[in-house]
């Protein structure tokens, strides 16, 4: 994984283990690679990615069983396409449709757009 040097590499290795969660490749329930495997795999110190997975804990994502790891916590996968949908339209959709008003898209225009993208395979 190549890290951007403008964002906290734990806030990274956090959103990837979400993303993991989102696409089902860590399911609800799932045990999830050990503090020390995942700072193996991602080549960073330990302590960073522990900082990772205790945000992740303290936000009820995930659940720990003592002696034996951390899960993904049921409800897991729902509750963070629903926080990532309402950080997208507030952040990414409402900046579009700033520019789109900025360049004199009327709104039926930039409708027509979207669902032209929408539609486009890539």
């Amino acid at each position: 994984m190549k890290f951007d040097e403008t964002k906290p590499i734990y806030l990274q290795i956090k959103e990837e283990i979400e993303n993991a969660i989102i696409s089902g490749a860590l399911k609800e329930d799932e045990v999830i690679p050990s503090i020390r495997v995942l700072a193996q795999q991602y080549k960073l110190n330990p302590q960073t990615v522990s900082n990772a997975v205790s945000e992740l804990l303290n936000e009820g994502y995930l659940y720990k069983k003592r002696g034996i790891g951390m899960f993904v916590q049921s409800g897991s996968k729902q509750k963070l396409k629903k926080r990532r949908s309402e950080e997208f339209r507030q952040k990414d959709l409402k900046k579009v449709i700033l520019k789109s008003r900025s360049l004199g898209i009327e709104r039926d225009d930039l409708i027509e757009i979207i669902d032209s993208l929408y539609l486009k395979e890539y």
